[in-house]
């Protein structure tokens, strides 16, 4: 059987932010570094991703993290993450919650092709 090639992100749900003005900006990351979607949510915010597709390297799980950037004082707090492994390929939809145990809950679905 070969492995799993990629995880397609889908949706990021607002569960709850924590920022005063009701609405976090939030930056979507791999966990080995790089950013690739900014985007400001409020409660009940669902975030389509426009087909984005993470690639496994040499099979090992994607981190997939969120940050909520702090305007004022130009710095970022990390809210969590999710790893995805490749034995979730064929599994169809996936959700894991991001940042329970913190103010924020996010909710990322995906599916691992």
């Amino acid at each position: 059987m070969a492995g799993a090639a990629f995880a397609k992100l889908l949706f990021l749900e607002a569960k709850r932010v924590q920022d005063p003005d009701g609405a976090d900006e939030i930056l979507v990351g791999r966990g080995d570094g790089g950013t690739f979607e900014k985007v400001r949510m409020r409660v009940g915010d669902v975030f389509e991703f426009d087909e984005r597709f993470v690639p496994f390297v040499n099979q090992a799980p994607i981190d997939i993290i969120l940050h909520e950037v702090n305007e004022a004082a130009s710095q970022s707090s990390f809210i969590g993450g999710a790893k995805i492994i490749p034995s979730e390929v064929g599994l169809g939809e996936r959700t894991q919650a991001i940042g329970a145990l913190s103010l924020s809950l996010y909710e990322l679905t995906y599916k691992v092709l």
